[in-house]
């Protein structure tokens, strides 16, 4: 204890004063009227009086106002396991609170659930700041989200914390903390600060300045954990798949189907990591849903919905293998590259474009390379998989213009289409910057040719990107609940690099993203985006009751409404008059993934070794005015009852 919190709290030793000043006064003994006892004279014991303690309510006033002082002659010295600001020469703070509200946090421990433990950190600070002191707050939950913008109004600070919940998306520590650093970067404040309250149970965290502060270690104990992370039906079975934390965590549990009477349970490896196991199904359940036996951290995750079906996005391709190959052999380039993007996709290669709708069912998304007509049958099982949130895309080639007699290129083009075999102009990059950095690969194309489009050939479709000569390169038409997209290029390498430039694949993942977006998966990871067209009416019933439903502009600039589930569970969503069922499941490696140890210059950040030091002289001030006032009414009420005792007397007598 230093010199002054010594000196401070010794003030305390003044209680003995007020003690010593109740022995020694001399009061009156309360008076009551009795007319015989004034034929008797007075006696008093001075001594008795003395040694007797009168009106120990308010002796005990005077002995706590005194003890508040000197509290408060102590503050900020005294320590308190509340979290606090520390400050240079009173100065203001740029804080940015980063909340882990991935599903990890969800765990219970001995004082709560680490969610818990984490919003009434941030609480505690919020309650240390003070005018003029900026706070931003980051979600550390997939993706990283602003959920308040720096500002110097501390009570949306407080309503925003308020209205903030636990999740079960997965971590991405590195992307919230780079966002926190980006949205205190702009302020004047010269005192900066990051602060992070997670178990740290995510990728490396960046370094960098301000540098970060983590108040709460405890947090990134490791707990013991199993998680049924997803299940789906596949015919008569469900497959169900678990993620441990550790060998410990597996032991003696086993997953079985809820509702089902005389069906097993399937034992668990004892091992961690992932597994997969397969129960038989009951067809009575309309419902069915696994369960996890035996006990762990986290209850939450113990039962899963059995999806309706496969979660792959199935993906339809017609090419043709002489023209669309790359040099080397193998599958089209156009198959190469969907399989390199995304592995759940399910590719189906077909010569020709189906003429029964009920062919593009599993389904959604088509693409057509260097299609050489559509036939009118073909163009109405095409359309009537648009019209029900399909994606269709078309890149147009050479055979463009040798469509045979009663074959067209509707819906994508009305009319023939010239192929240009003249040295074109190289794509736009500007015009395509919304597909993101890659857009920047497309230079020096070595074009041998493109379809030459006007804007009446695309029957009002709307251009997204175009060549250098402002001709139309890319269109999207809207049909129904899906899209058609017409690209002038074609996929094969002989005509141009554009099959081998970087925003080729990222075209590919933006067709292939809008496809899973307005048909929906069956499957979907906690966090991801359900995106749905503008003019659609979308209700959306969850875990948690009604999911709202936003309108925002798409990556190409069109309006669009989103939504993005939370929690895992299953969810009706109803578009218009289509119903359809999604199931929302966890991230396996938000359950294996074990805290990690917070980087060194955390330990050192501003903060970190004084931010335990609570200033409570504001509030010890206001209770030191409230026992002070308790004290005035207490002897206003006693000499009131003093001075009205001879009335009593004389109205008695």
């Amino acid at each position: 204890m230093s010199f002054l919190v010594a000196a401070a709290l010794g003030v305390g030793l003044l209680i003995v004063f007020p003690i010593a000043a109740h022995l020694l006064r001399r009061g009156k003994a309360r008076e009551r009227a009795f007319p015989p006892a004034g034929l008797v004279p007075a006696a008093r014991s001075v001594a008795r009086e003395r040694a007797t303690l009168e009106d120990r309510a308010l002796l005990s006033l005077r002995a706590l106002l005194i003890l508040c002082l000197a509290v408060i002659g102590a503050t900020p010295f005294v320590r308190c396991s509340r979290l606090a600001l520390s400050r240079d020469a009173g100065g203001s703070v740029a804080l940015a609170l980063v909340l882990d509200d991935s599903h990890s946090m969800r765990a219970q421990g001995p004082d709560g659930s680490r969610w818990e433990l984490a919003t009434k950190a941030a609480r505690e600070l919020l309650s240390s700041a003070r005018e003029g002191d900026a706070i931003a707050i980051v979600l550390a939950g997939r993706p990283a989200r602003l959920a308040l913008a720096a500002t110097t109004d501390l009570s949306a600070a407080r309503r925003t914390l308020s209205e903030l919940g636990a999740s079960d998306r997965s971590t991405d520590l590195s992307s919230a903390v780079g966002l926190a650093r980006t949205s205190l970067a702009g302020l004047s404040h010269r005192d900066k600060r990051v602060v992070l309250l997670s178990d740290l149970a995510g990728d490396a965290l960046p370094e960098g300045q301000p540098a970060l502060w983590t108040p709460l270690p405890d947090l990134a104990k490791p707990l013991e954990n199993c998680a049924l992370v997803s299940a789906e039906r596949r015919g008569r079975r469900a497959l169900g798949r678990v993620a441990c934390t550790s060998p410990a965590a597996a032991a003696g549990r086993a997953v079985s189907l809820v509702g089902a009477k005389n069906e097993p349970a399937s034992p668990l490896s004892p091992r961690a990591g992932v597994q997969e196991l397969t129960l038989e199904l009951d067809p009575k359940l309309q419902h069915p849903e696994l369960e996890l036996s035996g006990g762990d951290s986290l209850k939450a995750d113990d039962r899963a919905p059995v999806a309706a079906e496969s979660a792959a996005l199935g993906v339809l391709v017609t090419a043709d293998t002489s023209n669309a190959s790359a040099e080397t052999g193998g599958p089209p380039v156009l198959e190469q590259a969907l399989s390199a993007l995304d592995g759940n996709a399910a590719l189906h290669p077909m010569a020709l474009l189906p003429d029964d709708p009920n062919e593009l069912q599993n389904d959604a998304l088509v693409l057509l390379d260097d299609p050489g007509g559509i036939t009118p049958e073909a163009r109405t099982a095409l359309m009537s998989f648009v019209e029900h949130g399909g994606v269709a895309v078309a890149f147009l080639g050479p055979r463009a213009e040798q469509t045979p007699l009663g074959a067209t290129l509707e819906p994508f083009v009305h009319g023939a289409v010239h192929w240009e075999t003249r040295t074109p102009s190289d794509i736009d990059e500007a015009s395509l910057s919304w597909l993101g950095p890659e857009a920047s690969s497309l230079h020096d194309l070595a074009l041998r040719g493109r379809a030459a489009l006007g804007t009446s050939d695309l029957l009002g479709a709307r251009v997204l990107a175009t060549f250098s000569d402002r001709q139309p390169f890319l269109s999207e038409r809207a049909l129904g609940r899906g899209a058609l997209f017409t690209v002038a290029l074609s996929t094969s390498v002989e005509h141009s690099n554009f099959p081998l430039r970087p925003a080729f694949l990222a075209l590919l993942d933006y067709f292939l993203n809008e496809a899973q977006s307005r048909r929906g998966a069956a499957q979907s990871v906690a966090g991801s985006d359900w995106q749905f067209p503008a003019t659609a009416n979308v209700v959306i019933e969850g875990p948690s009751g009604s999911l709202p439903v936003h309108e925002r502009a798409a990556a190409s600039g069109g309006p669009q409404k989103s939504s993005s589930p939370a929690l895992a569970g299953r969810y009706a969503v109803r578009t218009d008059e289509r119903l359809e069922e999604r199931v929302v499941t966890l991230d396996p490696g938000e359950i294996t993934t074990r805290p990690q140890k917070p980087p060194s210059s955390a330990a050192r950040a501003r903060g970190a070794n004084d931010g335990q030091n609570v200033d409570a002289s504001p509030e010890l001030g206001f209770v030191a005015l409230a026992l002070l006032a308790l004290e005035l009414g207490l002897r206003a009420w006693r000499q009131r009852g003093v001075t009205s005792a001879p009335a009593r007397r004389s109205r008695a007598s």
